[in-house]
């Protein structure tokens, strides 16, 4: 195993890489390429690659080695009806008078990530926390096409971040489901753009 001093920022610069749509789905992920371009050696680009297939962001076959993930009609809707349901956890468990959420600055997919992110904390559950974390990074390439896809992401946003800060639970809980059920309606759309078969 690498040292952590090398292994961590090669982590970070491939999955922000894979989050951003740097590779097409399905192509082959070259350890050596990609070590030349971070300028480390290749092991620690093998070790980050394993530890990206193991969160299912890299696919990994014996034989015919790592490629950027192809997400597929059925594993986008699964994920959005975890990701939906640890929302809702979420909220269902969050005290009252918690601070409201502060999106993060940046781009769609980072403000959508933040608001999230923040959903899971408002709850003090680090489980709910991490896995929301996790299954965000998972869809962060898919809400590059929200807007085009969607549309109206801008206002959807606004529109949660707004009903968790002073709405009624039961408003929050329906932006939310309508959030998860617009993008479940495009979810071939969103395969066949990503690379997966139905």
């Amino acid at each position: 195993m690498s040292p952590a001093h090398v292994v961590e920022p090669t982590y970070e610069a491939i999955k922000r890489r894979l989050m951003a749509g740097g590779w097409t789905p399905g192509s082959r992920l070259e350890s050596a390429k990609i070590a030349d371009q971070l300028g480390v050696s290749v092991t620690p680009v093998r070790d980050c690659l394993y530890r990206l297939a193991g969160e299912r962001m890299v696919d990994f076959t014996h034989g015919d080695g790592f490629h950027a993930h192809s997400l597929s009609e059925t594993e986008y809707r699964d994920m959005l009806e975890l990701h939906l349901i640890l929302l809702l956890a979420a909220l269902a468990t969050t005290p009252r008078g918690r601070a409201a959420p502060d999106p993060r600055d940046g781009d769609y997919p980072d403000r959508t990530a933040g608001l999230f992110i923040e959903m899971a904390a408002r709850s003090g559950n680090g489980e709910l926390v991490a896995s929301i974390t996790a299954l965000g990074d998972r869809l962060h390439l898919a809400r590059h096409l929200d807007e085009q896809l969607v549309g109206e992401t801008v206002a959807e946003l606004d529109a949660l971040a707004a009903a968790l800060t002073s709405g009624p639970p039961h408003e929050t809980r329906n932006l939310l489901f309508r959030y998860h059920e617009r993008r479940a309606g495009e979810a071939a759309s969103y395969a066949r753009l990503l690379g997966g078969a139905s």
